[in-house]
């Protein structure tokens, strides 16, 4: 036993002073990047951008709710998804960034024609498109949340699902709580 253990040694002992021979650094060509975590998937990259495009969306819609809405409750939900959308956002930029994840610098074409559309309401029409609307978008955000939180392979990338999945819930709370009032 104390044998096979003194070659052991010995052989580690030989392949780190083989490496010690000269002052060139040894290659690292072909090696990967050491990992904090598995790297982000096709899923995680999909989820973060479409975040990312919704956080955008959500927060001018909330803008114009503030300006347009014809109740305290609306303008007070505008409040509540421009503060936390883009607190949220500020956390996927930052996470996009240290994960190498480009993201788009605006909302899709869709979400644009949606603001545009309640940029052109008024009065009780600006509120019942603003929640319905609202309403869709966090039901798709919801569900791309709970797909990234099932099936993710990014620690970062599902633990940010995970922090922003509750705040999704009340918003659609509100949301379709203000619409039955």
């Amino acid at each position: 036993m104390r044998t096979r253990l003194t070659m052991s040694l010995a052989a580690v002992a030989v392949a780190v002073l083989a490496g010690c021979g000269d002052d060139v650094p040894p290659s690292t060509a072909g090696l990967a990047p050491p990992q904090t975590g598995a790297q982000p998937s096709e899923q995680d990259r999909a989820w973060m951008r479409t975040i990312h495009q919704g956080n955008l969306a959500e927060v001018q819609a909330g803008q114009l709710a503030q300006g347009k809405g014809m109740t305290r409750e609306i303008k007070s939900i505008g409040k509540m998804l421009v503060h936390d959308h883009t607190e949220l956002d500020t956390k996927v930029t930052q996470a996009a960034s240290r994960l190498r994840i480009e993201l788009p610098t605006s909302p899709t074409a869709e979400q644009r024609a949606e603001r545009v559309r309640l940029q052109d309401a008024t009065g009780k029409d600006f509120d019942q498109d603003f929640l319905a609307g609202m309403i869709k978008a966090h039901t798709a955000a919801i569900a791309a949340t709970n797909t990234e939180i099932s099936r993710g392979s990014s620690q970062t990338v599902v633990a940010l699902a995970k922090t922003a999945a509750p705040s999704l819930q009340k918003h659609l709370s509100a949301l379709r709580q203000a619409q039955k009032g």
